[in-house]
């Protein structure tokens, strides 16, 4: 930990807060890509995360605007105490929250608040400024429909990037071009909504309230099926989730059939970050459209 970074860090806090706190520094898991602590002093207690400038040269600017969308859209999210670039290192302090075992009521409510995010309405599909999936960056180019906002800003960028870390071949190319001509007759017409963006067990709190926190956000306004699609990714959620949601907020049908051309999209993002063990997914899924 570099200490003068600390050193800042505590002192934006005390300033905050009016007081000369010293923080215990504990290293907690967070990821792969950034370094995570939580700090504590006294009755205060703070998520925070570090990386440096070369990773994210905005520094965690895009997080935090995306947080502040989730908020503006009627979501819970960590408060942001603080966020800025130090001598080459960036950070972002969030409020601390604690967390319990997922319970019935925990899944019943994070559906009601999914559904509740997903009603925030907008005209076109993208974002007014660009952000991140991981540490890759994310175009949020505006489009009046979802297939060319989705081919255009999502599958396009992560297939051009694969093909050129020669981790995709002509032939995959090939099949992308042929299910991107198919896309508009798979995905249903709906206005598009406020999603989270990057919606996975690892991106959700589960408080001790029993209502969802949302962090890491990759926001924008898109198809509620990609967050949707992105939870069962890895697993999935609670069983209870997915009925409760589908009866606040029906889903068409087929969409068990369609999960997989949303999710070709994380898939892409781990196959460029992570290699070849994503490789096999991607080919499986192009393949079968």
């Amino acid at each position: 930990m570099n200490l003068e970074l600390a050193k800042h860090i505590e002192n934006e806090i005390n300033n905050k807060l009016h007081r000369k706190l010293v923080f215990k520094w504990q290293t907690i898991g967070g990821g792969s890509i950034n370094s995570t602590y939580k700090i504590s002093a006294e009755s205060f207690n703070y998520f925070v995360k570090i990386n440096n400038i070369s990773v994210f040269e905005n520094g965690f600017k895009e997080e935090a605007l995306g947080l502040k969308f989730l908020k503006t859209h009627g979501a819970i999210t960590p408060k942001i105490i603080s966020e800025g670039i130090f001598k080459g290192n960036i950070y972002l302090v969030l409020s601390w929250i604690d967390s319990i075992f997922e319970t019935n009521k925990f899944w019943q409510n994070f559906a009601i608040q999914l559904a509740n995010l997903h009603q925030n309405k907008s005209e076109k599909f993208g974002l007014n400024y660009s952000n991140f999936m991981g540490q890759l960056v994310q175009k949020n180019t505006f489009f009046n429909d979802f297939p060319a906002f989705f081919i255009e800003n999502r599958l396009k960028p992560q297939v051009k990037l694969a093909f050129s870390k020669d981790l995709l071949q002509i032939k995959e190319l090939k099949q992308f071009e042929s299910l991107y001509t198919q896309l508009d007759s798979f995905i249903p017409k709906e206005k598009p909504c406020a999603v989270h963006g990057d919606l996975w067990s690892g991106n959700f709190i589960a408080a001790p309230n029993n209502k969802a926190v949302f962090i890491d956000p990759a926001v924008y306004y898109g198809h509620r099926e990609i967050d949707l699609a992105m939870s069962l990714l890895f697993g999935g959620f609670s069983e209870e989730f997915y009925k409760i949601y589908k009866e606040i907020y029906p889903l068409e049908k087929d969409f068990n059939f369609r999960k997989d051309i949303y999710n070709l999209y994380p898939l892409l993002i781990h196959l460029n970050l992570f290699g070849k063990s994503y490789l096999r997914s991607v080919k499986t899924i192009v393949s079968q459209f």
